[in-house]
């Protein structure tokens, strides 16, 4: 695995998403990149008298916060790199990432029932629908890494491929082989016996040039993707939940509402977003 990034907000979700990512970086031995995203006082512009000794003090309390926010005894070991950034997108973190030779994002967020968390809704939405990387989402701490029950969610269509191969990789570098989930729905996204077998098939075949796979395939029937996700996670209490997302575009007729982000947001278990 390469480096980690976290974008960093010092909330109690931040601290989840540290502790995740330390984790990983122990057991992978790679390095952590905490990013945070300096706001400036609604009405100053860099054409202010007084805007550059704002920033200056803006950054030197970030920079003690930050400072204090890493005396944790579960990073010692761990290389971190701190990034503070001011007038960066959101959007841009995948980018960041890109720069700064990682592989994985990890945020912190707290759920769909509360917002006032800078993860949650527009800024998660923003990292998830433009980073060229995989997002992982916790929103509380996550007792162990292993995520040996995991499962990836998708139609399994063609323009699916790429997002698998991405979270093939971010499995096999944890060593564990997940279960291909379908979720069977009555409302325009039904598919017979014989249809699913023929896609599964013909989708391992252009992805991976082989039928090794073929046995972890399974479905679920519900009425909603999500609601087959949940049910199933909790059935065969899965430790991770992966789902495939596009961009700026509407998810496709499978994954219709957005339904990547809809499963982050109720779910407690982690969330690996993957851009299609």
């Amino acid at each position: 695995m390469k480096n980690i990034i976290i974008p960093v907000d010092f909330s109690k979700y931040s601290e989840f998403a540290l502790k995740t990512a330390s984790k990983l970086a122990k057991k992978h031995k790679t390095k952590l990149i905490l990013v945070h995203m300096l706001e400036m006082p609604t009405g100053y512009s860099d054409h202010d008298s007084n805007y550059g000794k704002t920033l200056v003090f803006l950054i030197k309390y970030a920079e003690k916060k930050m400072e204090a926010f890493l005396k944790k005894e579960y990073l010692e070991g761990v290389t971190i790199k701190v990034i503070i950034k001011h007038f960066t997108l959101f959007q841009e973190v995948g980018n960041l990432a890109a720069e700064q030779d990682a592989s994985l994002i990890v945020m912190g967020s707290h759920g769909i029932s509360e917002h006032n968390d800078t993860f949650l809704g527009s800024n998660t939405e923003k990292v998830v629908r433009s980073s060229p990387i995989p997002v992982l989402i916790v929103k509380e701490e996550v007792e162990s890494v292993d995520f040996e029950k995991s499962v990836f969610v998708s139609d399994f269509k063609m323009e699916s491929i790429e997002a698998y191969k991405k979270a093939q990789m971010f499995y096999k570098t944890l060593g564990i082989k997940p279960t291909l989930l379908f979720i069977n729905k009555p409302d325009g996204g039904f598919v017979s016996t014989n249809e699913m077998k023929a896609r599964f098939e013909n989708f391992l075949m252009k992805a991976d040039g082989n039928l090794d796979n073929l046995s972890n395939f399974d479905n679920y029937d519900d009425y909603t993707v999500a609601a087959g996700v949940k049910y199933y996670a909790n059935e065969n209490n899965i430790s991770l939940i992966s789902v495939a997302t596009h961009g700026k575009s509407s998810l496709s007729k499978f994954f219709n509402k957005s339904i990547s982000l809809d499963i982050a947001n109720k779910s407690t278990r982690p969330v690996l977003t993957v851009l299609i």
